[in-house]
């Protein structure tokens, strides 16, 4: 993270209150690159990225949960993009899954924005997304909920939803930005009902129409058919095949 090459940025911490001294030792270590840091019992991670979006007074947001990261130079792409792109809402790029080692599971592709493709759960992941501070305030100015009853599960997908219901432009950028760490005590792994049961909650608050039985299955077909046909279009062909064929992508492989 510190070494992302961008000139300014603002880094803030929000723990739930943790016991291990461990964390305390790190975060004292780079206390002075910090701008806010706090730790503090709470309802869920939805809850500290909203105390943290609260203090932030940067006009772009994103957040890091435990098990992510940004990959080298991200940041800095992703301040070009917006620089390029001014009427930009959204920007999102494409990540890598690792396993506890830190080896690479599969590269995860994005596509040309739709709003469809993000209601279908079109494998656009939170780490690899970055918003305006304007466009978050125009979708509530929160994280998790008006009654943050999404502190704990599908946060993201809510916000996304809003953003979308808000009229956000969302640009694509081709390029990996961040990795996420899939293992046992992942909580997509470990609770993957409630997961989907907030994420279906989200999406059916925000789209009535769009989640009906009957149209929600011809969203996932339409939107399945444009994913494959825009994959092939920008050259990712060899990640289609090698998920078919169950093979780990080499690093040199991903751009």
């Amino acid at each position: 993270m510190l070494n992302q090459n961008y000139p300014n940025l603002e880094y803030i911490i929000v723990d739930g209150g943790s016991t291990n001294p461990h964390i305390f030792e790190i975060i004292r270590r780079y206390e002075d690159k910090l701008a806010w840091w706090i730790s503090e019992p709470d309802s869920g991670h939805a809850e500290a990225i909203r105390k943290g979006f609260d203090r932030a007074s940067g006009e772009i947001l994103a957040w890091l949960c435990s098990d992510d990261t940004y990959l080298p130079g991200a940041l800095l792409a992703v301040g070009e993009a917006f620089r390029k792109y001014p009427d930009a809402d959204v920007i999102y790029g494409h990540y890598n899954a690792i396993d506890q080692n830190g080896r690479i599971i599969r590269n995860g592709r994005v596509v040309r924005y739709h709003p469809l493709q993000v209601l279908a759960n079109g494998n656009i992941h939170q780490a690899s997304v970055f918003w305006t501070k304007n466009i978050y305030q125009k979708a509530g100015g929160n994280v998790g909920g008006f009654n943050l009853e999404f502190t704990k599960y599908s946060p993201d997908s809510d916000l996304y939803f809003r953003f979308i219901k808000a009229g956000a432009k969302w640009i694509l950028l081709p390029r990996t930005l961040s990795t996420f760490r899939i293992h046992p005590d992942h909580t997509t792994t470990r609770e993957t009902e409630a997961v989907w049961a907030h994420y279906w909650k989200a999406a059916r608050t925000n789209f009535p129409f769009w989640t009906l039985p009957g149209i929600y299955q011809l969203v996932c077909v339409y939107t399945r058919i444009r994913r494959l046909i825009l994959l092939i279009a920008q050259s990712d062909t060899k990640n289609i095949l090698a998920k078919f064929a169950q093979r780990p992508l080499k690093e040199q492989e991903i751009l």
